[in-house]
């Protein structure tokens, strides 16, 4: 109930305000009322329902008066009440909602008669802003647009193309018209249909306008329009909206012959435009027409309108106006949107766009690129001069029409991406003086290689060094003073010149208080476009494909310029290390330093993730703090010490039984191979043969024996204490070295070597057999021949025999 009062108590006030102030002084009052009615919102927007209730009674009686009082000022005979009415109506119904929309028809009405009075500009406007924003807001409610939109909205529509075809007409109102239409034309086609023979004569001169064009009827009504970029802009946008109004089902297919339609006009106007040349290229979509001697007029220019709904043209700037015009409005059909899905044939386009940079400015240094263009000598020097001066901005709107195309697309031309970087390095050799080229170039190349910069071709990134080695130029200018090289006397006369004639720059002694300046700091849009293209550099190429130069100079730009995005890039993207072992250098720590409290850098100093301590040097935890946490992680790793335990032992008892076993057959021959000739020739007694061929039960106890030695020495191996441990250095320090020692004791190595010794005195040959069928040994061990050792040395061959035992308990074997 109090938000209720409060709004009521607001309104009354506002009411009483705009009733007391006289109506001279009230366009002042105007922009504090309509900010207060934000305020009385859920008032306005609330059922006004007979109720009971007296506040219920208040509030309709106080939203009646204000409405009202709206009314008056609408039909007030000063131009202020008639201004103050159209804003605080506006107001009203975007604060009052459906309940305020409803009742809005009287007000429609009265605002409709404005656009047929002699009232200034601004109030035609601020009326066609609001009637439109009503039309918009009905969309939502049928019935509201039964009884509001369809029987207001053709008036409205008519009266808005007299205001536009008026000579009294302002670019401001021609400019809030357009925007209307683009508003009102997809949601109500239908109510646009019968006004489309009123709508191309006014668009037709505003979408490719030709103000340098020599014929008079083009500075007539409407082309001073034509003038303003942004009302060109609004008219395109509406121009390609056009189609929707074609019958239902029809609207695809009316888009596409409107896109061919103005593909051939601009093919049309190169045909003129580029007559100076013989071009090289050949199109697949329609003939080129043939250029003779009786075809050239003195003038270049279209006269004959009959095939294209624009207007004519003269003069080579007019075509070029001409052709560029014409090329953006392929853009807009690329970019805007459309009611129905459309059929886009991307050849057609690609076929245009490789015609426009086909053709590209010869260098006046370079004789081999001169002989590359053909001229025509039927034409005047003067008209081919003319074509190098233009021909870059018609470069600049066909590289937009390539952005429009690939940001439209999506991954439908990722093929043809190689080749279109071919033809921007092409005319950025040729044109990369020009700063608007430059920035064209910069944002196409940035956008190619965001979508397939990773796959594309080492040929093509190399093609891409002196567009590269410019963008870091233009992102650090270096101003280079060169001065001229003195002669001595003695030069001066052998040149032939005794009094050299020097002229000499008096503010050049001033050099020393003088500034670096930046000859792009007027670009803004360079800047940028450079500052994008740096990080997809850095990101999206390979490393590999870049020198250690290019890659150094990229870095360096991105430091020197502290370019986050760029310095995220290079370490996430490092270069190839050229020494094995050794990882190339980064700028991390740069990056770490310029942007400490950047948390993308922290998360990528610090990620979160387990803490690896190097062994033996942990630092020492207290015990009042991580007692019960080293408990705890004892206990853990007890328990994953069992269950590594149980694991090791289903492996060994599962794999290595079964594979000693089957090997155990094979004794014999694998014994005989390593001991046989040797023993034959050092004692020549048959009593060794049979040694090898031992019987069943010696060679099962062998194999039970070696098959337990090796569970000890993997249970032995899993917490073995040592430099060359493979376990976590964080948990092996929380054991002491005595506890370990506890659990598992090391026998000293006399004892070891003590119970090989009477292991191998009594069955010796199995021993042997064992080392032959592990399957982890990398080489045959070598024995010692007889006569090395001496025929009574019995030590060497007690040494031998207990070499072999010990084999078993390695930790190649265990694992």
């Amino acid at each position: 109930m109090a938000p209720i009062m409060s709004e009521l108590a607001t309104l009354r006030a506002l009411t009483f305000r705009i009733s007391s102030t006289p109506t001279s002084q009230l366009p002042q009052h105007v922009p504090a009322i309509a900010a207060s009615l934000a305020s009385c919102r859920t008032l306005l927007s609330s059922t006004q329902a007979p109720g009971t209730k007296a506040t219920s009674s208040e509030a309709s009686v106080a939203i009646h008066k204000y409405r009202t009082l709206l009314s008056a000022l609408l039909q007030d005979r000063t131009v202020q009440g008639r201004w103050c009415a159209i804003v605080l109506i506006k107001a009203s119904i975007e604060v009052g909602g459906w309940e305020t929309l409803q009742k809005a028809l009287p007000w429609v009405r009265g605002l409709m008669g404005f656009l047929n009075k002699p009232d200034p500009p601004s109030s035609k406007k601020l009326c066609i802003i609001t009637l439109t924003r009503i039309f918009l807001l009905t969309r939502e409610y049928p019935t509201l647009i039964r009884e509001i939109t369809t029987p207001s909205l053709p008036a409205f529509v008519q009266a808005s193309l007299q205001i536009a075809n008026s000579k009294t007409g302002t670019p401001a109102l021609l400019q809030t018209i357009l925007e209307s239409f683009n508003e009102l034309l997809p949601r109500h086609p239908t109510i646009f249909r019968s006004y489309l023979k009123q709508l191309h004569p006014l668009l037709a001169p505003l979408v490719a306008p030709t103000p340098s064009s020599k014929i008079v009827k083009e500075q007539d009504p409407g082309s001073k329009f034509g003038m303003a970029s942004h009302i060109t802009d609004t008219a395109r946008q509406l121009y390609v909206q056009l189609p929707c109004c074609a019958p239902k089902g029809a609207s695809s297919e009316e888009w596409g012959k409107h896109l061919k339609s103005t593909i051939n006009d601009a093919h049309q106007t190169a045909d003129r435009v580029f007559r100076a040349v013989l071009e090289d290229w050949q199109s697949t979509a329609r003939e080129a027409p043939s250029v003779t001697g009786h075809t050239l007029d003195d003038e270049v220019q279209h006269l004959d309108t009959k095939d294209t709904k624009l207007p004519p043209w003269s003069g080579i700037f007019a075509g070029s106006e001409r052709l560029t015009g014409l090329l953006r409005l392929v853009k807009e059909y690329l970019e805007g949107s459309t009611a129905n899905p459309v059929y886009l044939c991307i050849g057609v386009v690609m076929d245009l766009i490789t015609r426009m940079l086909s053709l590209t400015v010869p260098a006046s240094t370079s004789k081999t690129f001169q002989n590359t263009v053909r001229l025509n000598n039927q034409v005047s020097k003067e008209e081919r001069e003319n074509l190098w001066l233009l021909i870059p901005d018609v470069h600049v709107a066909a590289i937009e029409v390539l952005l429009a195309l690939a940001h439209r697309s999506q991954a439908s031309t990722l093929a043809l991406d190689s080749i279109i970087i071919d033809q921007l390095v092409w005319v950025f050799g040729a044109e990369k003086e020009r700063t608007q080229v430059r920035t064209a170039c910069y944002l196409a190349t940035e956008a190619l290689l965001k979508r397939s910069g990773v796959a594309m071709h080492k040929t093509t990134i190399d093609s891409l060094v002196p567009l590269i080695r410019t963008c870091c130029d233009d992102l650090l200018p270096s101003e280079l003073v060169i001065a001229p090289p003195k002669q001595t006397p003695g030069q001066a006369k052998a040149n032939g010149n005794s009094q050299p004639q020097t002229t000499a720059n008096a503010d050049a002694f001033l050099s020393s208080a003088k500034s670096t300046s930046d000859p792009n700091a007027g670009f803004a849009g360079l800047k940028e476009a450079a500052y994008a293209l740096l990080p997809v550099l850095l990101a999206n190429i390979p490393a590999q494909y870049l020198s250690d130069s290019m890659r150094a100079r990229l870095d360096r730009v991105a430091i020197l310029t502290q370019h986050k995005d760029a310095m995220v890039a290079s370490v996430l993207n490092p270069p190839p290390s050229k020494k094995f072992g050794k990882p190339a250098a980064s700028i991390l720590p740069l990056m770490a330093r310029s942007f400490q409290g950047d948390k993308d850098v922290e998360g990528m100093l610090r990620p979160r993730m387990p803490v690896i301590r190097v062994g033996g040097q942990d630092l020492e935890m207290e015990d009042g703090e991580d007692g019960e946490d080293g408990e705890d992680d004892l206990e853990a790793e007890d328990e994953e010490m069992k269950e590594t335990s149980e694991l090791a032992d289903g492996h060994f008892v599962g794999q290595e039984l079964d594979n000693l076993l089957e090997t155990a057959g094979g004794m014999d021959t694998v014994a005989k191979d390593f001991a046989m000739p040797n023993a034959l020739e050092k004692t020549g007694a048959p009593s060794d043969v049979t040694t090898v061929t031992t019987s069943q039960e010696t060679t099962t106890k062998a194999t039970n024996a070696a098959v337990g030695a090796r569970l000890i020495s993997v249970d032995t191996a899993k917490r073995a204490i040592g430099d060359d441990s493979l376990l976590s250095p964080s948990k092996r320090t929380k054991i002491g070295e005595e506890d370990q020692r506890k659990a598992h004791p090391i026998p000293p190595i006399s004892t070891v070597t003590t119970r090989s010794t009477a292991s191998s005195a009594v069955t010796p040959v199995p021993a042997m057999s064992d080392f032959t069928a592990t399957s982890t040994a990398s080489a045959v061990p070598e024995f010692l021949e007889p006569g090395e050792a001496g025929a009574g040395d019995a030590d060497s061959d007690d040494d031998d025999k207990i070499s072999l035992v010990l084999g078993q308990d390695t930790d190649d074997e265990s694992e």
